[in-house]
C-alpha cells in the first residue's frame, strides 16, 4: 500500500507521528504499507487541502517509481492529481490500474455547494475523465454514480459496480446497554439518534440541529454526533445558539470501542443535500446496518441510498434538509421500539449480503485476480 500520513479528517498530522520523506513498514497481517511526504492542510482550509492534493501526488509519483513491481494498482478517488500520477506510474510499471471512485468529482463538490459549475469545474471533469479512460477498470460504488461516468462517454464494459465493505466482526449486533454508554453517561431510558463519522460539506448536517430544536421538549431523546468534519464546529455553534441540552458531540473514538459506540444508538442518521444522491453514498450507513441498527436517511428519494433502505426495509427516508420530515421520523422509530427493533434485525441481513467483507471481497478477488493474468482484455 503507498500512501501518506495519517491526518484526515482534520488536516494536521496524527499525535506520535513524524513526517519522514518516505517510511516502509510491515503489518502483523503481513502487508508493506510504503508512506510518502506531503503537506498538511491546517483545518479544513481549501488551498492548503489542493496543495496537500499536489504534494501527494508528487511524494506518491516518486516514491512508486521505487518500488518493487506490481501487477495491478487500485486507485482511489478523490485526490484529483494524485490520480492523474498514479495513472502514470501504473502505466511507467507496465501495470493494469482499478480506478475505484469514492466521490464523482467534480460533480459531488457541485452539488454540496463547495464550488460553482464553470471552466474550472469543466477542467476537472476533463481530466478526471481522461484517468478514467486511461485505467483498465473503473469501479463505482452506485448504479448511480456509473451512470454518471456512462453520461461523460464510457463504455459499459469499462464502468463496473463496486461496493465497499466492512467487517463482519468488527461492528455487529450487541446490547446498547454497554460500557461506552456509561463512560460517557447516556441514561438508559435516552433514544440516541447516532450520528457517527465525518460531519462534511455534502452531508448538509445542519437540518440534524433543526430537528433537535423541533424535538427539544422530548424529554427521551439525544443526538448523539461522534466525529469531526468541516461542519462540526458550525453545529456546535448553533446547537450552542439554540441553547439545546438534547445534544452531545464527542470526538472519533478508539478502534477498540466503535463496537460499542455503534450499538449505542438506537438508531443510525444520514443526512445529505438535495441532488446530492447520485454522487456519493455515504460510507456511515455500513456501520449502523453491521451494528443491526436501523438508518433514517434524509435524503433524495431516487438516490442509491434511498433505493437501498427501500430494498431491504430498514429505515426511513424523509426528504433531504428538511428539518420538520426529519423530526417525524425520529418520532416515529423512537416512538415504536418493536418496528426498530425489525428493522434493525433487517439492517444487519441486508449488511451481510451487500455490505460484508466476506461477500464482497469474494468478487473483488475474482475480477483483481482476472486483471493480473497474462493476456487479460477489458471485454
Amino acid at each position: 500500500m503507498l500512501t501518506g500520513f495519517p491526518s484526515h479528517p482534520a488536516g494536521p498530522l496524527f499525535d506520535g507521528w513524524k513526517a519522514k520523506f518516505y517510511t516502509k513498514e510491515r503489518t502483523d497481517g503481513g502487508f508493506t504499507v510504503v508512506r510518502c511526504i506531503h503537506s498538511f492542510a491546517k483545518r479544513f482550509r481549501l488551498l492548503p487541502k489542493l496543495w496537500y492534493y499536489g504534494t501527494f501526488a508528487l511524494g506518491s509519483f516518486v516514491v512508486g517509481l521505487h518500488q518493487e513491481s506490481f501487477d495491478v494498482m487500485i486507485m482511489q478517488s478523490t485526490p484529483l492529481f494524485g490520480n492523474f500520477t498514479g495513472v502514470l506510474l501504473a502505466k511507467l510499471r507496465r501495470a493494469k490500474v482499478f480506478y475505484w471512485i469514492q466521490d464523482v468529482h467534480p460533480e459531488s463538490a457541485i452539488n454540496a455547494g463547495l464550488i460553482k459549475e464553470g471552466l474550472a469545474t469543466a477542467m476537472m471533469k476533463k481530466l478526471d475523465t481522461w484517468v478514467c479512460r486511461r485505467s483498465d477498470v473503473v469501479g463505482t460504488l452506485t448504479d448511480d454514480m456509473r451512470q454518471l461516468l456512462l453520461d461523460r462517454g464510457l463504455s459499459e464494459e469499462h464502468v463496473v459496480l463496486q461496493r465497499h465493505w466492512l467487517d463482519e466482526s468488527r461492528i455487529y449486533p450487541m446490547s446498547r446497554m454497554n460500557g461506552w454508554r456509561h463512560r460517557f453517561d447516556i441514561p438508559p431510558e435516552k433514544f440516541v439518534v447516532l450520528h457517527a463519522g465525518t460531519i462534511g460539506y455534502i452531508s448538509g448536517a445542519a437540518v440534524i440541529i433543526e430537528a433537535a430544536r423541533l424535538l427539544r421538549n422530548r424529554d427521551d431523546l439525544l443526538f448523539l454526533f461522534v466525529g469531526d468534519g468541516p461542519l462540526k464546529s458550525d453545529l456546535e455553534k448553533m446547537s450552542a445558539d439554540y441553547g439545546l441540552s438534547n445534544v452531545k458531540f464527542l470526538p472519533f473514538q478508539p478502534e477498540e470501542d466503535v463496537n460499542e459506540m455503534q450499538a449505542t444508538g438506537d438508531v443510525g442518521l444520514v443526512t445529505l443535500k438535495p441532488r446530492s444522491g447520485a454522487s456519493s453514498i455515504p460510507s456511515k450507513m455500513h456501520g449502523y446496518t453491521a451494528a443491526g441498527r436501523p438508518v433514517i436517511a434524509g435524503v433524495d428519494a431516487e438516490s442509491a441510498t434511498s433505493r437501498l433502505i427501500s430494498e431491504g426495509d430498514f429505515g426511513w427516508v424523509p426528504p433531504p434538509s428538511d428539518a420538520g420530515a426529519l423530526a417525524e421520523a425520529i418520532s416515529a422509530a423512537a416512538s415504536d421500539p418493536a418496528l426498530c427493533q425489525q428493522k434493525g434485525a433487517r439492517a444487519r441481513v441486508f449488511f451481510e449480503r451487500e455490505f460484508g467483507r466476506k461477500a464482497v471481497t469474494r468478487k473483488f478477488r475474482v475480477r483483481l485476480e482476472a486483471m493480473a493474468s497474462r493476456g487479460w482484455r477489458r471485454s
